[in-house]
């Protein structure tokens, strides 16, 4: 077992600085493109699934901050625990494993929100485990805004007893 910093070094990424990871489902989503390229200065950690496309785009697209992109992966955790944050979809599954593994999520709201994430938004707002934004636009501002606050976004995301079902491999 590597330590995180041996983890996130194997992979190319500075180990001492923050790190979001990016996840948007078991196909990814092209708006991952538009995210690396709004947040060129933030270390990346870009979870593609089974879109090999996207995985190759992404592989290709040179910005000024390390990222590492992984395709699908049985061990999805072990990705997510390489990261300080996630941004990604309000869905269930998606939130529910960024708090087990204490992260704090950037995740977004608008008309084009399924009706049945939207209340997942207020419950991120409503704990403090991160940050709720309308588009992609607001990024930029938002992932520094987090990162100037992540200890308190982190015990938020702590204190809460999550109860959900899922398979964390160790």
């Amino acid at each position: 077992a590597l330590s995180r910093a041996d983890a996130r070094r194997g992979l190319g990424l500075d180990p001492d600085r923050p790190t979001g990871v990016i996840m948007f489902g078991g196909q990814g989503s092209r708006q991952m493109l538009a995210i690396a390229r709004a947040l060129g200065d933030v270390q990346l950690v870009l979870m593609c699934g089974r879109n090999e496309a996207l995985a190759r785009r992404l592989r290709a697209f040179r910005r000024p901050a390390p990222q590492a992109v992984f395709g699908f992966t049985e061990d999805v955790a072990a990705a997510m625990r390489l990261g300080d944050f996630l941004i990604g979809k309000p869905g269930p599954g998606c939130l529910s494993e960024a708090v087990h593994l204490g992260l704090p999520v950037v995740t977004f709201r608008s008309a084009w929100t399924m009706p049945q994430e939207r209340y997942n938004t207020e419950w991120v707002r409503e704990r403090g485990v991160g940050l709720v934004v309308r588009s992609l636009r607001e990024l930029p501002q938002a992932v520094p805004a987090l990162l100037d606050d992540l200890d308190r976004y982190r015990a938020a995301t702590a204190s809460v007893a999550n109860r959900a079902v899922f398979e964390v491999p160790q």
